[in-house]
């Protein structure tokens, strides 16, 4: 049988191009954070074949983390102003890259260097990957369960970037999971060149240079403020410098953006109380999951005298329940207030780090660790979902790229904030030993109490409702 010569070639239906579109961004957060989760385990082996000193191991992780979170809200909005595709594609070229040149580097620098970059490729593709999500499915319903895949694909690659790095790095080497993440990372990007549709703010002025120059200072010295901090003390000349660069940086972008015709950011955006109140909720909430996580590591092995190993699987529990609150909370929302929705859940954070709190020296992981981790976990996971919905939520079109680099900011400088204060406290305290690892799950706790008091204070009924999740988005 013969067809025309002109007759059109079949295209997928518009259900089956956002699918992919959805397939392609979960991919690419997938191997974002397994590339992030892997490198806690193959430190040691890097250490070793490089012959880091152990006070400048650190910035093996600090590399990357620097440029992720000073670059993170300039990325978002570059992705409305110059297209979300463009940048994301910018962005993944540049991770998948660098990512590739760490496996080959031999040396310290090189290492350094090229982490560096893949943060920026981060930075670039994280808010492009979000607002690429929210602008192809501006319905709500179908918002909510692109939002819930995409979270599940969060909190599987946590697990599966612990595992996969302890095997390979066992069974092969540290360089060889670079190099397959930068392969890995080249596929998506020959496809997602073909089905990801382009999208961007249309009649926008020149770009706010200005703008872009202050916030990105001042994000980048908030962040080494940060993780110097955390490493030297928060008395040290140099973090206090920092710090006050970061103030005047962002004092410096807040009064070009109110001047500007055409600012990087609107400021009238943070009218909406939605947003407001959802950033201000995460920048709370961000450091739960990051220091009980990272607490629990030590105290595990510390307190009740886990292997590696067996801490690595002792926490991948943690994991699943994430999935399974991203999987919930779409199905909660539509038939609740989302401020109960939200309160409810910072009170299961509160309960399950008390919980956590009491786990010492002869505690049971099946009565005691286990009960407790699931159930802050799964109000972390409903929460944070629940807040990244609210933060897209009665905006146009034209800010979603803002938006999503709003809360993916927040999200990134809570959680490194929050885990340097908390984890400094427990070590002013009494170090990181049962008394330490308490007084910082507390803090834990006050935070997610204060998080839930900042939803009933800043959230009204008239702010948002179930049906502004479902229908805003539609019109929004």
């Amino acid at each position: 049988m013969t067809t025309a010569p002109n007759a059109p070639v079949p295209r997928p239906d518009r259900t089956q191009r956002r699918s992919a579109v959805l397939l392609v961004m979960c991919l690419v957060q997938f191997v974002v954070l397994v590339n992030a989760m892997f490198m806690i385990v193959t430190l040691p082996a890097i250490q070793h074949d490089l012959r880091f000193e152990d006070d400048s191991l650190t910035w093996v992780v600090n590399a990357y983390t620097l440029p992720l979170g000073g670059f993170l809200l300039l990325g978002g909005r570059s992705a409305d102003l110059f297209g979300r595709k463009r940048v994301f594609v910018t962005g993944l070229a540049l991770f998948s890259a660098a990512s590739a040149l760490c496996g080959l580097s031999t040396t310290q620098t090189g290492l350094l260097a090229f982490r560096a970059l893949q943060g920026l490729g981060a930075a670039l593709l994280a808010p492009a990957a979000l607002s690429i999500l929210t602008t192809t499915f501006s319905d709500g319903p179908e918002r909510r369960k692109a939002l819930a895949v995409w979270s599940a694909v969060n909190a599987g690659s946590s697990g599966v970037g612990l595992l996969l790095g302890g095997v390979l790095t066992a069974t092969v080497s540290w360089p060889f999971i670079f190099l397959l993440n930068g392969i890995v990372g080249a596929t998506i990007l020959l496809v997602s060149s073909r089905i990801v549709p382009e999208s961007r703010v249309p009649g926008v002025g020149g770009f706010d240079l200005g703008g872009a120059v202050t916030v990105t200072a001042g994000m980048l010295a908030l962040v080494y403020t940060v993780l110097r901090g955390r490493q030297h003390g928060w008395d040290d000349p140099v973090t206090l410098g920092a710090c006050a660069a970061a103030i005047l940086s962002l004092a410096a972008f807040v009064l070009i953006q109110r001047i500007r015709r055409a600012p990087l950011v609107r400021l009238d955006v943070f009218r909406s109380r939605t947003l407001t109140a959802a950033n201000a909720t995460m920048f709370l909430v961000a450091g739960a999951p990051a220091t009980v996580f990272y607490l629990l590591t030590i105290h595990l092995q510390e307190a009740l005298d886990y292997s590696p190993l067996t801490t690595a699987f002792a926490l991948l529990p943690a994991a699943a329940t994430v999935a399974l609150g991203s999987l919930l909370a779409p199905r909660l929302l539509p038939r609740h207030d989302p401020r109960v929705v939200l309160v409810v859940a910072l009170a299961l954070v509160a309960l399950g780090v008390t919980l956590l709190a009491r786990v010492g020296p002869g505690s049971d992981y099946l009565s005691e660790v286990l009960p407790a981790l699931c159930t802050m976990f799964l109000g972390c996971s409903c929460a944070i979902l629940t807040l990244f919905m609210l933060a897209t939520t009665r905006l146009p079109e034209s800010d979603a790229g803002l938006a999503s680099g709003l809360i993916n900011t927040t999200l990134q400088v809570g959680s490194g904030l929050w885990l340097a204060v908390l984890s400094s406290l427990a070590a002013l305290r009494s170090g990181l030993t049962p008394g330490g690892y308490t007084v910082a799950l507390w803090g834990v706790a006050l935070l997610a109490a204060s998080a839930a008091l900042v939803v009933l204070v800043l959230l009204r009924r008239r702010h948002v409702s179930a049906a502004d999740l479902s229908e805003a988005d539609r019109h929004g």
